[in-house]
């Protein structure tokens, strides 16, 4: 990455930091062993999964043997619905494709539908509960921002007994993870950890969705993937640490950043009346295709996104604004701007300053 270059696709991905690659070291040059060998050096490396099990579970308020190490959040996201062996899922019209794309493999699911502002309809899904064996929504949504009520959905899954599945991958890092919850899922990459480790914290029994070995206390086969799991852990530890202080600085740049595109004629914001984590602004820009504004802002050196990274390269427009009400012409112009912690303020700026003339010269 050139000195010159303002990455604000932090939703997306994140770099990895220098504290967590320093952590990973030691497992990925030295303490190479299977951490399940019996010998001294498998059991070096079994400490170093056991310490950072301890500091996931210490991060999200569960016991060790509730966290499951696995390969990232989709992962994640499919033990949790997969493993669950629900009859009928109870999840939303926004949610990320892992969640979407494993409910598509359950007997019956209900997608409960979101208002304009982007917030879930709770009357809609309290009559949708009933005779569900499991709800699965969002902490946060990743092209929006928009947070979910939990503590809310929490009260009405009690009612009716149904486990709560929360997917709280964009929610590290950028908000309190004091949320009710019973499935819990986490990537290391949104947190500046490595990608290719995650984790679903569990406080019920969940059955693998794949065989092969007795890891993870059976719920999850496969030889550790250990230097991996010492940087989600060590991610998790930092990003809960850091949350409040960088929540208020990338709130404040993340407004100033929206101030200037509601200069620009013809922007909307979406979810500008909902709480939203700190990060993330998504803006369209009627008269305009996202893909032309995402090619002129990389070209000026500006990273962003049109919606979700496991939806691109997809012509259609995102299927989170749709289901907002949005026309399909003014989905197609959406951008999505997600700050990390090392953007600046001079950074803010600049994209600021060019992005004007950038919409100007794609509605010609």
């Amino acid at each position: 990455m050139t000195p010159a270059a303002v990455y604000l696709d932090a939703n997306a991905t994140t770099p990895l930091s220098r504290e967590v690659m320093a952590e990973m070291m030691p497992a990925l040059a030295e303490l190479f062993a299977n951490p399940s060998s019996v010998h001294k050096p498998g059991q070096d490396a079994r400490a170093l999964v056991d310490l950072a099990r301890e500091r996931c579970a210490r991060a999200l308020g569960c016991a060790p043997r509730d966290v499951i190490f696995t390969s990232g959040g989709t992962e994640s996201d499919a033990l949790a619905i997969l493993g669950s062996r629900p009859g009928k899922v109870v999840t939303t019209a926004v949610e990320h494709p892992a969640v979407s794309g494993a409910c598509a493999s359950v007997p019956e699911c209900v997608r409960v539908p979101v208002f304009g502002s982007g917030e879930l309809d709770l009357d809609a899904l309290r009559r949708a509960l009933p005779g569900a064996s499991l709800c699965s929504t969002m902490a946060a949504n990743n092209e929006t921002g928009v947070i979910f009520p939990l503590r809310e959905i929490a009260a009405m899954c009690r009612d009716h007994g149904i486990p709560l599945h929360v997917d709280a991958v964009q929610a590290a890092g950028k908000m309190p993870l004091d949320f009710p919850w019973d499935l819990l899922t986490m990537s290391a990459h949104k947190i500046s950890g490595p990608k290719g480790a995650g984790i679903l914290a569990t406080r019920r029994k969940v059955f693998a969705i794949q065989s092969g070995g007795h890891q993870e206390r059976g719920r999850r086969g496969g030889t550790e993937n250990v230097g991996g799991i010492v940087g989600m852990g060590k991610a998790l530890e930092l990003a809960t640490a850091q949350q409040p202080a960088v929540a208020g600085r990338l709130g404040a740049l993340r407004d100033r950043l929206e101030a200037a595109a509601r200069e620009i004629p013809g922007s909307r914001v979406a979810g500008s009346t909902a709480p939203r984590i700190c990060n993330t602004l998504n803006v369209a820009f009627e008269g305009c295709d996202g893909e032309t504004l995402l090619a002129a802002l990389d070209l000026e050196g500006i990273s962003t996104s049109t919606g979700s990274a496991c939806s691109s390269g997809s012509l259609e427009p995102s299927p989170v604004l749709l289901a907002m009400g949005y026309p399909t012409a003014l989905a197609r112009g959406a951008i999505r701007f997600s700050l990390w912690s090392g953007n600046t303020a001079e950074e803010i700026d600049r994209v600021c300053a060019v992005l004007p003339r950038i919409v100007a010269r794609a509605r010609c």
